[in-house]
């Protein structure tokens, strides 16, 4: 089984690497260009759209309101917390730069398929509204492209269950049984979960979409609450913070602490990485709640989606950022974790990745424990470190030289070097943002951050559960929609009592399984973008039709 997962690591990283950066960041610069920068243009004007939108003007199923809300609840998550502490520990703090700029040309791939998600909606029988990435292939490009809307709908089904919802409910369950010291089982846990989901989405997309038009503002104003008290009471470290961002980005920064990466491509590739993964600008899966908007125009839902790009990058992530940069607390690394985790991050496959998660425990607090651990781990180490030499000397791995040269003399050492921030330390993901509150000063910090990162996942849960749901029924047919969800809140409650390893490492291969059909397909289209957005800059935002008419032809 290793072997296997080495080759869907191995698949996974080459797609993301480069093929599927350069797409994304390619399609969003030639829409960016094409628009006149419309989503900088418009970016303003696009908030007092949003506002209005409380309330649905024209056809759908929720307003334009709550269809960002419940964009905005797949957007939000554990990303905007774990995904920003991974990119600075991996690239740097040059890599928030880089996600900036992603989301900046991301919100102009972000209008393209959304307003082209209104624009070639159906409305079936039953009277509910089906759009996204499938149906503006099918009625944008017509039935020679089936093929690539098919695709599509099998990858959102996959990345549904990977990062959607199953990943998701594990890390709330972990955290409750955590926070409660034992007390709630994980299966409990999942049960109420579950049992939560079931209420909210047995109603569909106008269920999904009130949770989510007043679940969702409110978990993110107190969130950025949290972070901006955060930064109040530490800002002094605020102005080199924001420095050490623009320095970074394309100098690089000398990792005398622990962060993995240090150079100006690091910075690049994973603040790119990230800010793609955060978004989800050009995955198509946004476009999905887009559709089902109350609205006639467009070019209007286009501008208000790209609002949601907006608020996910550049708002919140941002908040995150600056918060991990600027406290300070009792941080600890030791540099040859610091290597080894470079190495595997950025693919040498001859690591051993248990090696990594047992090294720590060689820097325990019992002497006996260390000495034993260094016993354990001595060789291997030794030999980890050996593979990473070698694919620096390759050129296939970017590391900063002193991290490296400390790493071979601190292989297995009961080395724990102080450092002032989190983001040097040896901890991960959301465990660097974390104990960045838990240093706040704020009271109970650790405990609201929590609680956040469980709202932030279970929103999670409830938005992607409708793009499963429309892209299997796009699939079998609209017969599938109640037998679904009972389906997909049992796969919320396994997902709770375990992790699934398999189906989590599947992941990337099924985002890139969305991602490319999708931009594929608003390339091709590219050219009813322009025509409608030129028409409204001329006419006025509502100027364009909204429906698939029975006369209308691909491409018209």
């Amino acid at each position: 089984m290793e072997v296997f997962y080495d080759i869907v690591d191995q698949v996974s990283g080459f797609i993301w690497g480069g093929p599927m950066i350069l797409l994304l960041l390619g399609t969003g610069l030639y829409f960016m260009i094409g628009m006149r920068f419309r989503p900088i243009r418009r970016l303003f004007p696009a908030f007092g759209e949003l506002w209005a939108g409380r309330k649905g003007k024209g056809q759908g199923d929720i307003t334009p309101w709550q269809a960002l809300s419940t964009a905005l609840s797949g957007q939000v998550g554990t990303g905007n917390l774990a995904g920003v502490a991974t990119a600075i520990t991996l690239g740097g703090p040059g890599a928030v730069f880089w996600m900036w700029i992603t989301a900046m040309i991301g919100m102009a791939a972000a209008y393209s398929e959304s307003s082209l998600a209104v624009r070639y909606r159906e409305t079936h029988k039953d009277g509910r509204v089906h759009g996204g990435p499938m149906y503006y292939i099918k009625n944008g490009l017509g039935k020679w492209w089936i093929w690539l809307a098919v695709v599509f709908a099998i990858g959102t089904l996959f990345s549904a269950l990977v990062t959607g919802n199953m990943t998701q409910a594990n890390s709330i369950a972990v955290s409750v049984t955590s926070a409660s010291g034992g007390l709630i089982p994980t299966w409990v846990a999942g049960l109420l979960i579950a049992g939560f989901a079931f209420i909210v989405i047995i109603g569909g997309i106008k269920s999904i979409g009130s949770v989510a038009g007043k679940v969702v503002p409110f978990m993110a104003v107190i969130y950025l609450i949290i972070a901006m008290i955060t930064l109040i009471i530490n800002v002094n470290a605020l102005p080199s913070a924001i420095m050490i961002i623009f320095e970074s980005a394309f100098t690089g920064h000398a990792a005398v602490g622990g962060f993995i990466g240090g150079a100006f491509i690091a910075a690049t590739r994973y603040g790119v990485e990230r800010g793609l993964f955060s978004n989800e600008a050009g995955q198509g899966s946004t476009a999905i709640a887009h559709a089902a908007s109350q609205t006639d125009s467009p070019v209007r839902q286009g501008e208000i989606a790209m609002v949601g790009t907006f608020i996910d990058t550049m708002v919140i992530c941002t908040m995150t950022a600056l918060v991990i940069l600027s406290v300070q607390g009792n941080f600890y690394h030791n540099p040859a974790l610091t290597t080894l985790k470079i190495c595997e991050a950025q693919g040498v496959d001859s690591i051993d990745r248990t090696l990594i998660g047992e090294m720590p425990r060689a820097m325990g607090t019992s002497a006996d424990d260390r000495a034993a651990a260094r016993a354990a781990t001595a060789e291997r180490a030794q030999a980890a470190i050996s593979a990473c030499e070698v694919a620096v000397a390759e050129e296939t791995v970017v590391i900063d030289a002193e991290v490296l040269n400390a790493a071979r003399t601190a292989t297995v050492e009961d080395v724990r070097m102080p450092v002032e921030r989190a983001w040097m330390s040896d901890a991960e993901a959301s465990a660097v943002t974390t104990a960045v509150y838990e240093e706040s000063r704020i009271p109970f910090g650790g405990i609201l951050i929590a609680v956040c990162l469980a709202l932030f996942a279970f929103t999670t849960i409830l938005g992607w559960a409708y793009y499963a749901e429309q892209a299997l029924t796009f699939l079998v047919g609209d017969w599938a929609t109640v037998p679904f969800r009972f389906l997909w809140v049992g796969a919320t409650f396994i997902g709770a009592i375990q992790q699934v390893d398999f189906i989590w490492r599947l992941g990337g291969i099924a985002n890139a399984a969305m991602a490319a059909p999708n931009l594929i397909a608003i390339l091709l289209l590219s050219g009813v973008v322009f025509a409608y957005t030129k028409k409204a800059d001329k006419e006025g935002q509502g100027s364009n039709p909204s429906m698939v008419q029975p006369g209308d032809k691909p491409g018209e």
